[in-house]
């Protein structure tokens, strides 16, 4: 492979997809104790939580899994200053990619997001959004 080194630093999330939010939210917030954190607009029902310092986001869906909107995936991190070289250096290899990288603002925090395919098909989320 050519080009510059792919950054990726670790975990940033997991996404779940759920039946029913609210009984996931009785479950892992009630039961298990984890705090549920804001969460952006994103078109489609779902919740963050915060597990220690890491967050599993939940998205309710009709379907499981889900294979559009709201999609079950897993998020690494990339550093902002090497975002776009990651992303160049995927291209380059041949990686597909679900769309074209994004670019929107959390809270105030400026988030970038690139979806890509693994060669089985599921879907991983590149982003600045680092674990903590």
């Amino acid at each position: 492979m050519t080009g510059a080194p792919i950054a990726v630093t670790g975990f940033s999330h997991v996404a779940i997809a759920v039946t029913d939010l609210g009984a996931a939210r009785d479950f892992y917030c009630g039961v298990l104790g984890f705090e549920e954190l804001p969460r952006p607009d994103l078109g489609v029902p779902g919740m963050w939580l915060k597990v220690g310092s890491l967050q599993l986001h939940f998205i309710e869906t009709d379907e499981m899994p889900t294979p559009g909107r709201g999609f079950p995936h897993y998020a690494l991190h990339v550093p902002t200053d090497k975002f776009e070289a990651t992303i160049e250096t995927l291209r380059q290899a041949g990686v597909p990619f679900l769309g074209e990288p994004s670019s929107r603002v959390d809270f105030g925090t400026t988030v970038l997001a690139a979806f890509v395919n693994d060669p089985a098909g599921n879907f991983i989320e590149l982003t600045n959004v680092g674990p903590s």
